[in-house]
């Protein structure tokens, strides 16, 4: 795992290639500086087949329609269900493995 402290750190991250290879952005849409839903936009233009679910405390229908457009793999809300997130991140790990 790898943590990036924003939108833009998480960038960096990408753009300098770290190991092992990101398979999941987790992000929030609400951040200081660059919001989630700029970053899922840069990262899904520059690395279109990287995954990113967006988490936030506000799913209202534009939010979630701006994510889902914006190529998002899945909406989660707060607070979080780390058991979901768990079977989400599997299901998405063995979609990226087949």
């Amino acid at each position: 795992m790898h943590f990036a402290a924003s939108a833009e750190g998480a960038l960096e991250l990408l753009e300098n290639g770290v190991e092992p290879e990101i398979m999941l952005i987790l992000s929030d849409i609400n951040m200081p500086g660059m919001s989630g839903i700029d970053l899922l936009k840069r990262a899904k233009t520059r690395w279109p087949d990287l995954s990113v679910a967006m988490i936030t405390a506000y799913g209202d229908e534009d939010t979630l329609r701006n994510a889902m457009e914006g190529g998002a793999a899945a909406f989660i809300n707060k607070p979080i269900d780390f058991a979901n997130l768990k079977g989400l991140i599997a299901d998405m790990r063995a979609a990226r493995l087949s």
